[in-house]
């Protein structure tokens, strides 16, 4: 089987490059999607083509690896599918308390990490020792799955594999859904490794490029830019550079992309706020004095109203205002250190606009702007 990485940088059109191959395929196919919601997105957009996480394309034949079954239910997120109400909806306090940050680390996170980095040989661990729960809900299952070398009949592998927003994809679920290939099929894997913001929880350290990247037999790149112009392309793409060489060349739109300063608390009248915390979203929702306004860009039409979100959540959204409120002193700390992490998430941030990228001072003075 070969493996193909498509470079697409920010507003490239990787989906609609998805879309518009897709015809010449084959019945054979099927799109690994980073979420079930991306998928529907996509059957949407482009309802012949099968679409899914990894977990849900392989599920059928690694139910067979899940003793017990896998126990625990989706949270019930409402400041996910609506806008905050009040400053006093609870919504708004879930939000702030379902931070990540918040969360007590276990063994099975840890655990589930060791998965997620397991590239090739012995497992890091006695799978059969452990429980599918907790962060191992999932994981666990496709990793024995893939330990006894991803059985399935021939008759249902596939003749080609689509993986969407590859840089997300960890080791452990890239040996996965390159498992539903025949011996000859081949994987076209599209991605951008400077938007790689959840490396730390797929076990990719330090300034580690996601595992596709590290093992495709060809890479290829989208050199057509249709969101961002300069001079923030090339800001973007100086800010990335100690991470990953993207020329602004390769995604600069034709349009131009202002940066401005911002007075970092003048609340804005429509447009995309990006905090680097849900700490930070939620303080600026409560100072503004905010009502009936989204914290995660799905719920608001960021061109018509206000929309607040992490630098996390607006990945794969884009607003022509995007406004990037004030960062705490760690943050600023780990972006003059060049810390791959917070690199990557600033150039996501950056690379959301199509028309202005307001600044607080204080960031702006570190760009060297």
């Amino acid at each position: 089987m070969r493996l193909i990485a498509i470079d697409g940088p920010p507003g490239s059109g990787k989906t609609t490059t998805i879309i518009e191959k897709s015809t010449g395929w084959g019945d054979d196919t099927a799109i690994v999607t980073y979420t079930n919601d991306a998928a529907a997105v996509l059957h949407k957009r482009a309802e012949w083509l099968p679409a899914g996480t990894v977990y849900s394309l392989t599920w059928p034949y690694v139910k067979p690896f899940v003793k017990g079954g896998i126990k625990g239910t989706r949270a019930n997120l409402s400041y996910g599918t609506r806008k905050i109400h009040h400053l006093f909806d609870p919504a708004l306090i879930q939000y702030e308390t379902d931070a990540p940050s918040n969360r007590r680390v276990t063994r099975q996170d840890l655990l589930a990490v060791k998965l997620h980095a397991w590239a090739s040989g012995d497992p890091p661990f006695d799978l059969n020792a452990e429980k599918a729960v907790g962060a191992l809900k999932f994981i666990l299952p496709v990793a024995k799955w893939v330990e006894a070398g991803c059985p399935m009949e021939d008759k249902e592998r596939l003749n080609t594999v689509v993986i969407d927003e590859a840089q997300d994809m960890s080791w452990v679920e890239l040996r996965a859904a390159l498992g539903l290939l025949k011996e000859d099929g081949i994987a076209y894997a599209y991605g951008d490794p400077g938007q790689s913001i959840f490396g730390t929880s797929k076990g990719i350290v330090g300034g580690a490029l996601p595992p596709v990247w590290i093992c495709a037999d060809e890479k290829k790149m989208l050199t057509k830019g249709y969101r961002v112009g300069d001079p923030v392309a090339t800001i973007a793409s100086k800010v990335l550079k100690s991470y990953y060489e993207r020329p602004p060349t390769t995604f600069r739109a034709e349009h131009t992309t202002q940066i401005l300063s911002w007075n970092n608390w003048d609340r804005p009248i429509r447009g995309l706020a990006l905090g680097y915390s849900r700490r930070a979203v939620a303080k600026a929702f409560r100072h503004w004095g905010l009502k009936q306004t989204g914290v995660v860009p799905n719920v608001a039409a960021a061109d018509k109203e206000l929309c607040l979100s992490t630098g996390h959540s607006a990945k794969g959204a884009e607003a022509d205002d995007i406004y990037i409120l004030p960062w705490s002193r760690q943050a600023i700390k780990r972006l003059e250190q060049k810390d791959p992490e917070t690199i990557r998430l600033l150039y996501v941030m950056l690379t959301r606009a199509r028309r202005r990228v307001f600044l607080p001072v204080t960031l702006k003075a570190r760009l060297a702007l």
